[in-house]
């Protein structure tokens, strides 16, 4: 067991780093980029970001969690080569159709979404972006597929890294503004692609399969429907506060979304490592229970994350932005504690595509989607942007229950639900300490505040969390490093 606990999360390490440190190296420039923008260009970049994020489904057409799936039902390599070249030739099609029909309406577009022909330009280079994007599909799945996690995690850091300096050299140096960043992203991605076309070219066979055709759409189709729902209740906070209150209130509102958001960093990464596993240990005997265990880790992961998030924002918030954006403060626990929630269905996604039940996806989140908007409708005029943080928060929540209930119908994995009931308790329990005891901007509240954080395994141990095999390999762990360490030098 140990050795499966190390070596997924070491490729969750490993995927994760690189989006890690360069949210670090975003997260520095907040100070720049609040200075240079003004927070009705972060209202307008918000709303172009909710048009991506509705957009990106389309473009990708559901393919990319389709390859992974179907890669393990053909182990013979040139049906894979053939497999990688029907969702090359999909993607080809389906953007084709897309970028034709959006760069003619983009001047509409601009107008619709942002009330102005003036964006005309960062609208065009968004779908561009987008369009080109989608063919990461293959390389990136391949990378996955070969647990190459060091490699995949050096070209998203070059990827992100990238960005962020053209994105200075654009909108620093040249003032080009929301342009510059849609522009940046268009640069980066053409050299990325350019980079990567090796790893296509050798694991792509250039012909299509009409039956492979078929199984991929089928599984990826309810995906993209899922992935609009999704973005329905993650993204229209920004569009419905865009009605109801000025783009300034929106900027600051994104600013507390993003900050917010650096929860996903870590589920994200983990079921980019998990997936493959998953698949690999699908039909060997005891896989529910391996499934249920390791689950039990990475929940025990994401409540510590969210407990952190949760209790420094306020400091990060005062500390790295001016005065104006101050306001983020009041949303952002509220936006953890719902992206938290939400983000528990990339574990619960283990039993929904084993058993190739994609359709529970979009099924599952329709009233979840519904309730958020909603709640847009209700709260945002009553409450502003706290309005829009809790109908947000509301709908994660019934997404992940609904979502649970009918995977467990379909794969059933017998959770641990002591143990992650006793997560849950030490978080909440230190959450209340931290934020009754201290308070208030500065250097000092927030070291304070990392201090007690510090003390969430000592609670896991006092309510006995960890069995006495677990505390053996933890004991054994310091050796083993050190081992390696050696053998390394």
């Amino acid at each position: 067991m140990f050795d499966n606990v190390r070596r997924v999360f070491g490729h969750s390490i490993v995927y994760g780093s690189a989006d890690i440190a360069i949210q670090a190296v975003n997260f520095l420039l907040i100070p720049i980029y609040t200075r240079v923008l003004s927070p009705a260009e972060y209202g307008a970049l918000a709303i172009l970001l909710v048009f991506e994020a509705f957009l990106k489904p389309l473009q990708r057409a559901g393919l990319g969690d389709s390859f992974v799936r179907f890669f393990y039902d053909y182990p013979d390599e040139d049906n894979r080569r053939t497999l990688a070249g029907t969702v090359v030739i999909s993607l080809l099609g389906v953007n084709a159709v897309l970028l034709i029909v959006l760069l003619l309406a983009a001047p509409q577009l601009a107008v619709m979404v942002l009330g102005t022909a003036d964006y005309t330009l960062a609208v065009s280079l968004l779908v561009i972006n987008g369009s080109m994007a989608a063919f990461f599909v293959v390389p990136f799945s391949l990378l996955r597929i070969q647990e190459k996690s060091t490699r995949l995690a050096s070209v998203t850091f070059a990827r992100s890294l990238g960005t962020v300096l053209t994105r200075l050299v654009l909108v620093v140096g040249l003032r080009l503004g929301v342009v510059g960043i849609m522009l940046a992203d268009v640069v980066v991605t053409v050299i990325l692609l350019v980079a990567l076309s090796g790893v296509t070219r050798s694991a792509t066979a250039w012909r299509a399969s009409k039956v492979m055709a078929a199984g991929t759409f089928r599984f990826g189709g309810p995906q993209v429907l899922f992935a609009f729902l999704h973005q329905t209740m993650a993204m229209s906070d920004r569009f419905f506060l865009a009605i109801y209150l000025p783009l300034e209130q929106v900027g600051v509102y994104l600013i507390g979304s993003s900050i917010a958001s650096l929860i996903k960093l870590y589920p994200v990464a983990f079921k980019t490592a998990w997936m493959p596993f998953a698949f690999g240990r699908m039909d060997r005997e005891g896989a529910p229970a391996l499934f249920a265990k390791m689950a039990t880790y990475a929940f025990g992961v994401l409540v510590f994350s969210t407990l952190g998030l949760a209790v420094l924002a306020e400091g990060v918030v005062t500390l790295m932005t001016p005065s104006s954006f101050h306001r983020a403060i009041e949303v952002v626990p509220i936006l953890v504690l719902g992206m938290a929630v939400q983000t528990t269905t990339n574990f619960i996604a283990t039993s929904v595509e084993v058993a190739k039940r994609t359709y529970l996806y979009p099924a599952s989140t329709l009233a979840a989607a519904v309730l958020t908007v909603t709640g847009h409708l209700i709260l945002i005029p009553r409450f502003g942007m706290l309005g829009a943080a809790f109908a947000v928060g509301s709908g994660q929540v019934l997404q992940a229950v609904s979502l649970g209930f009918f995977a467990q119908r379909v794969y059933h994995i017998p959770y641990e639900w002591a143990r992650l009931s006793k997560t849950v308790a030490v978080a909440l329990l230190l959450y209340v300490l931290i934020i009754t005891t201290t308070g208030g901007p500065g250097l000092g509240v927030l070291a304070f505040r990392l201090l007690l954080l510090a003390t969430f395994p000592l609670g896991l141990l006092a309510v006995r969390f960890f069995r006495p095999a677990e505390l053996a390999d933890i004991r054994r762990l310091p050796g083993i490093l050190g081992a390696r360490s050696g053998r390394v030098a």
